[in-house]
């Protein structure tokens, strides 16, 4: 299976950062504190954090939550230098999403952090984290929206997003509703959503069907 943009994101950690710094402001509207405070109040005690990048925004978000380890993962080697200095304490493992090496069951809670819109196959991604996560689990996940208006801010928003799907940091923005629908088909149950700029911020719970018993399988 290839890798789905991992050229894209060879940087040295600290320009990684300035960039994602840039599109945080201008393209999803949002402020960094409003990131940190929703992603940090979901890590447990035992929690991945999908696409933890440089480590950097990881790192920030521990300070908002009274645990302090996490098991992150992403597919860039580059990225994943800066994250294993940054997060010495954590496990920081090289894995695709869309096929990850984790048991079924394994985790209390996951954070999926800008990453939503620039999977091409977000669905399998969906599928693996769904299959890694406990009956009950938390997923945190902000999905970057089409920018509403005319406005100066939706012109730049829309430049930047047309620029980020050429060089491949962007697959595409997508609704609320097509974001609420695509969890809820992999056995998401959404708990609560809400519309901050240009980001949609979802809570959802890992659903997981009751086991047919070996009686009446066919």
């Amino acid at each position: 299976m290839d890798k789905v943009n991992e050229h894209s994101y060879d940087l040295p950690p600290m320009l990684y950062d300035l960039r994602g710094f840039c599109i945080l402001t201008l393209t999803y509207n949002n402020l960094l504190t409003t990131q940190l405070l929703f992603f940090g109040r979901n890590i447990s005690e035992n929690h991945l954090e999908c696409a933890v990048g440089t480590g950097t925004f990881t790192k920030l978000c521990l300070l908002f939550s009274k645990f302090k380890t996490v098991t992150g993962v992403d597919y860039s080697k580059a990225m994943l230098a800066g994250a294993k200095k940054k997060l010495k304490r954590s496990t920081v493992l090289c894995e695709d999403l869309r096929q990850l090496s984790f048991s079924d069951n394994q985790f209390l809670s996951a954070n999926l952090p800008n990453a939503f819109h620039t999977i091409g196959d977000i669905e399998l991604a969906l599928k693996e984290i769904h299959r890694v996560l406990q009956p009950g689990a938390k997923l945190a996940v902000n999905v970057l929206t089409p920018p509403q208006g005319n406005g100066i801010l939706s012109r730049i928003a829309n430049r930047v997003n047309a620029w980020g799907m050429r060089i491949g940091i962007l697959f595409h923005p997508y609704s609320k509703e097509e974001s609420l629908q695509l969890l809820e088909k992999h056995l998401f149950k959404v708990e609560s959503h809400v519309q901050k700029g240009n980001s949609l911020y979802i809570i959802a719970s890992c659903s997981k069907p009751d086991k047919i018993p070996s009686s009446n399988r066919s």
